[in-house]
């Protein structure tokens, strides 16, 4: 048996106000139609539901069953209602976003006041290589990431939220570089230590140095910027590095920053997707708040 939801709700309406005419009110239909539904419901199940008592009506044994039943099945539907509701106007959710290490702290901000204006909305932050991002959007593990943008690559939509040059930073004490300032052409003969495959550090060095024809001296490869900050300290090399992820080192004096004459590559960062009719409700919220982000030190 399959129940007609109109005939239920009828029946429900009507058995909850105790009245045909209040029912027929609420539903914004005739009397008439109303007495037809739960007739039909009536006719459907093969049990009577209703009697009428006067102007009222009153509900057998059997329909004071089937009201208990169907308040809470409408219950769960005005939930559900409002659920949905909820859903589609940004108010509530879940998104996912990723991002790699240091690009992080430039998005925390945006996460802040996002959670604060939608605090329905749960954020499930995702952490990887720029490699890693890029294909969790592909796989659709995160709806939004953080990833490097490049004109090149027509797989992912990116909005590009800010533009940095790439620090050369050395050990404060260097043997290596004494000074603070390097020509490029004095990159082979420094060991250098690079960021493991699958960073965006890595490609905007590797594809800077070829434009110069310059082969590095590698010395490490490290997945662990904390790492990689460690080994420079102990002057090992010099390594390619998010100013971001510096700060700390430049103003204890444990790493300095080297001046390129030729000029520092430059990276750019982006919020990518994979196409924006496919994009949730809380997606596109953080994208049009990402739109008004001037104010919060998203941009560089």
């Amino acid at each position: 048996m399959i129940l007609n939801m109109n005939q239920l709700r009828s029946f429900y309406m009507a058995a909850k106000l105790r009245s045909i005419s209040g029912a027929a009110q609420a539903l914004m239909v005739t009397p008439p139609a109303i007495t037809m539904q739960v007739k039909q419901l009536e006719e459907t199940v093969g049990i009577r539901l209703l009697v009428r008592d006067g102007n009222s009506i009153r509900l057998t044994d059997t329909g004071e069953i089937v009201f208990k039943r169907a308040e809470r099945i409408f219950q769960e539907i005005y939930e559900m209602e409002g659920f949905l509701e909820d859903v589609s106007t940004g108010k509530s959710g879940e998104l996912c976003i990723g991002s790699p290490e240091i690009p992080l702290k430039r998005l925390m901000p945006l996460i802040a006041v996002f959670k604060k204006t939608y605090p329905g909305i749960r954020i499930i932050l995702d952490q990887g290589s720029n490699a890693d991002m890029v294909k969790s959007i592909e796989e659709h593990r995160n709806e939004l990431a953080v990833i490097r943008y490049r004109p090149s690559n027509s797989r992912l939509k990116v909005k590009v939220i800010w533009k940095d040059e790439v620090a050369l930073i050395a050990s404060s004490k260097s043997v290596h570089l004494p000074g603070s300032e390097i020509s490029v052409t004095q990159l082979p003969e420094i060991p250098l230590i690079l960021r493991r495959e699958g960073s965006a550090i890595r490609e905007v060095v590797l594809e800077y140095l070829r434009k110069f024809n310059i082969t590095p001296l590698i010395a490490m490869k490290s997945g662990s910027i904390s790492i990689l900050k460690e080994f420079v300290q102990q002057d090992n090399g010099i390594a390619f590095v998010e100013h971001d992820a510096i700060d700390e080192e430049l103003k204890s004096g444990t790493l300095k920053l080297i001046r390129i004459l030729e000029g520092s590559p430059v990276i750019e960062f982006g919020i990518g997707y994979r196409n924006r009719k496919d994009l949730s409700p809380p997606a596109w919220a953080f994208l049009r708040l990402l739109d008004k982000s001037a104010d919060l030190c998203i941009q560089s």
